[in-house]
């Protein structure tokens, strides 16, 4: 086992250093006319993911998308990042690999790590702290009865068998992200289940919603199976985007990011669902809950 400073070191190691790593704190400075925008994360062996079911580079890639996908939700631009690592006795050997599949990821996406913390953890833990930044960032607030429901990315295929790259490896929507920004009213990720993380959406502008579920952008793996629909509506992990769009703005916004229109806001709360115009019922399950 090496000491707490040496594992730090070789975490570091595919990250080419960091600006700001080895001090308590980094600061960073934030381009004009933008504000801050944060969010953090954590992903937990035995709660998110298994060895060897993912490799620690699967594991280092997942703890940092799912902190981008919030930041794309927001319409932000990844720009620094945080980890925190709850690192188990005589595995520290995996920490080079998970911080090479973390660094993949925060290259391609243009985030640099500023800043962490190790400590002992009976588990495998990588908590993150993610910031972006956004001219005007978007929230669960501000959808308004009349607006379209769009959707961009795929639902369903985390929860498939066929399909354990979705899982493994979710890419975080962030450049649709950014581009949607000046046409939704409000946005949210589907980290949880569509159901579950639309009804988040609604909750908080005081809206409700109707679904076409025959609309919904299902991956491949989940439109092959029998019970695809229920992945797509409650499955979770999808990281697609949900944005609540001003009718106005629809055809605009389909011109620079590949979404679909899959309902409307309603004044009514709750959420309806139609298949082919017909009442649909609800998910029994509407997506995961972390304390259940």
């Amino acid at each position: 086992m090496p000491s707490e400073f040496e594992l730090i070191d070789i975490f570091l190691k595919p990250f080419g250093g960091g600006e700001g790593v080895g001090s308590d704190c980094a600061a960073v400075k934030v381009t004009r006319g933008m504000q801050l925008v944060a969010t953090t994360d954590a992903v937990v062996q035995g709660v998110h993911f298994t060895l060897p079911r993912f490799s620690p580079e699967d594991v280092g890639w997942k703890a940092l998308a799912v902190n981008l996908s919030d930041l794309a939700a927001a319409g932000a631009k990844p720009r620094w990042f945080l980890c925190a690592l709850g690192v188990p006795p005589r595995t520290a050997r995996l920490a080079e690999r998970i911080a090479r599949g973390m660094a993949k990821l925060a290259t391609s996406s243009g985030c640099k790590l500023v800043g962490g913390n190790v400590t002992r953890s009976s588990e495998w833990s990588i908590t993150i702290t993610a910031l972006g930044e956004a001219r005007r960032p978007l929230t669960r607030f501000g959808a308004r009865p009349g607006d379209a429901l769009v959707v961009a990315g795929k639902l369903g295929d985390a929860a498939a068998p066929g399909a354990p790259k979705a899982q493994r490896r979710p890419v975080p929507l962030v450049d649709a992200g950014m581009k949607a920004g000046p046409f939704a009213s409000a946005s949210i990720d589907v980290s949880d289940g569509f159901v579950q993380d639309l009804g988040h959406l609604c909750d908080a502008s005081g809206v409700g919603a109707v679904v076409e579920c025959s609309a919904l952008p299902l991956g491949p793996a989940a439109r092959a199976l029998p019970h695809g629909m229920e992945l797509a509506l409650s499955g979770g992990e999808d990281y697609a985007l949900i944005w609540s769009v001003p009718r106005a703005r629809v055809a605009a916004l389909q011109r620079v990011v590949k979404c679909v229109e899959v309902g409307r806001i309603t004044r009514a709360p709750g959420i309806q669902l139609t298949e082919l115009g017909v009442p649909r019922p609800l998910p029994a399950r509407r997506g995961f809950d972390h304390l259940r």
